[in-house]
């Protein structure tokens, strides 16, 4: 991704800004040797392909590049700050496939079949994160478990019921299981809990499975990353056909470019101004119950505890039994200044105060024998029982809920693939080898939706959607069910 320097003003408003508060995965990597890669050497004066942002989608892109018969020999990754340091590393550590829940809001964006693909693809992503973890022996905290989508209101089970439904009379067929209140109080110790669907999901440190991703790079040759190099521009080349990456560290040249910077891509793509919006999502650490494990035992599955469908939060159980809850962007109470703090920006430098008190609040309502502690004042000077730290990552949304994949219209050699809607782990391992596909063959990898294809059409249709209030920034259609 693209940054503004230190003590310096960033020639656009979304470029990122300073690296501030860490994740609980970023403290983690703190003596990974590749984290300030290339930080000290000079950029070379050109590379067969550049990618821009070294998160999950610049990664998997460059090694499915690599592991192609026609390979470049040459990959350039310039990254704005240190390695991982966007929300690859910033993330609440789920690879959630949506099996069911996401087909009311995608048959209506985009038509019943797309919607099934939408929803299989995400399996497919779910399957080959496993075997690749598995296969190269990354060592990322990988735990496939049972996940669940638990209804805290009957509207949201109401909703999430026929979502299944509807996929299942329409020829679906999900990986799930609904199941009833009495039984997933007793799964999920959710005592508020209305009903759940349940399926097979994963949870995993991601920033360690990025860099995982990055080493095996660099051992198949032809491969340099450079941290602290921040992109300004890609202009055209002098010669017609290449492109020439500014840097404030100089200027590197190349016939392909691929711009893997999720939420940040409009700083160097204006075409796609408004049509992926940073926003700002946060998660919190908090240390294994402090209750004990013999009155509050580990939380075997992950959940997504659910209100309505942008009312969520997450619980991610790592193996030494902490816990990581992401939190919503939307809750009762929410304050207007909590509510505009999250849109638009890109300041991922600290988290804001009141969503992670309101994150801690709902934990010790949900889970009250785990001991934890929601004082308010606690929570703001750090003494609260359990409680460790917060932080925070920004996230690139977009009108219709898919990310933009494929060349960039009318910037012959320019390719993107960004826009994940916060759910990036469950759609990179198969959009970023795609997007490999093209730059080099031109081909459309047939696994793939349509309609994450980055078109003219498609970013017109998304202008006229947004100009008649049809469709939203925050990512599809304005709900009847949020906040």
């Amino acid at each position: 991704m693209p940054i503004a320097l230190k003590d310096t003003a960033p020639p656009h408003p979304h470029l990122p800004i300073p690296l501030g508060q860490l994740s609980v995965w970023q403290h983690s990597t703190r003596d990974h040797p590749l984290l300030n890669a290339g930080r000290d050497e000079d950029l070379p004066s050109e590379a067969d392909v550049i990618i821009i942002g070294s998160g999950m989608c610049g990664a998997v892109t460059a090694h499915s590049l690599l592991e192609s018969p026609n390979r470049p020999n040459s990959i350039v990754v310039l990254e704005a700050r240190e390695i991982c340091s966007g929300a690859s590393g910033r993330n609440a550590g789920h690879c959630r496939p949506d099996e069911s829940r996401g087909f009311t809001a995608f048959s209506k964006l985009h038509g019943v079949e797309e919607a099934k693909h939408i929803l299989k693809s995400e399996r497919e992503v779910f399957n080959r994160v496993n075997t690749f973890v598995e296969k190269t022996g990354i060592e990322c905290e990988w735990t496939p478990r049972d996940t669940y989508d638990v209804s805290l209101s009957s509207d949201f089970r109401d909703y999430a019921s026929k979502a299944l439904k509807d996929l299942r009379d329409n020829g679906g067929t999900p990986e799930v299981e609904e199941v009833g209140q009495e039984q997933t109080v007793k799964e999920t110790r959710v005592g508020s809990a209305h009903g759940s669907v349940k399926w097979w999901a994963g949870t995993l440190n991601p920033a360690k499975l990025t860099l995982g991703i990055h080493q095996s790079n660099v051992s198949q040759g032809g491969y340099k990353l450079y941290a602290y190099a921040p992109v300004h521009g890609v202009v055209q080349s002098d010669d017609g056909v290449s492109w020439d990456v500014m840097t404030p560290r100089g200027v590197v040249r190349a016939k392909k470019v691929i711009h893997a910077t999720n939420a940040y891509c409009d700083a160097l793509l204006p075409e796609l101004e408004g049509l992926v919006v940073p926003t700002r999502a946060q998660a919190v650490k908090f240390s294994p119950a402090p209750a004990g494990p013999e009155k509050f035992p580990r939380i075997e599955g992950s959940y997504s505890l659910r209100y309505q469908p942008h009312y969520f939060y997450s619980i991610c159980c790592r193996p030494d039994n902490s816990i990581v809850l992401g939190l919503s962007r939307s809750w009762d109470g929410m304050t207007p200044e909590a509510v505009e703090s999250s849109k638009n920006t890109v300041d991922d430098s600290a988290p804001f105060l009141e969503a992670t008190q309101n994150g801690a609040k709902e934990l010790t309502k949900l889970f009250p024998e785990g001991g934890w502690s929601a004082d308010p004042e606690g929570i703001k000077n750090g003494t609260a029982e359990g409680f460790e730290y917060s932080w925070s990552g920004i996230i690139g949304m977009s009108p219709d809920s898919i990310p933009f994949i494929g060349a960039v219209p009318n910037k012959p050699g320019q390719y993107i693939g960004a826009g994940f809607n916060g759910h990036g782990m469950a759609r990179i391992f198969l959009c970023a080898p795609a997007l490999a596909r093209y730059v080099l063959t031109g081909e459309w990898d047939e696994a793939m939706p349509k309609s994450m294809r980055i078109t003219e059409e498609r970013l017109a249709r998304l202008r006229t959607g947004l100009d008649k209030g049809s469709l939203s920034k925050d990512g599809g259609y304005p709900s009847k069910m949020d906040i």
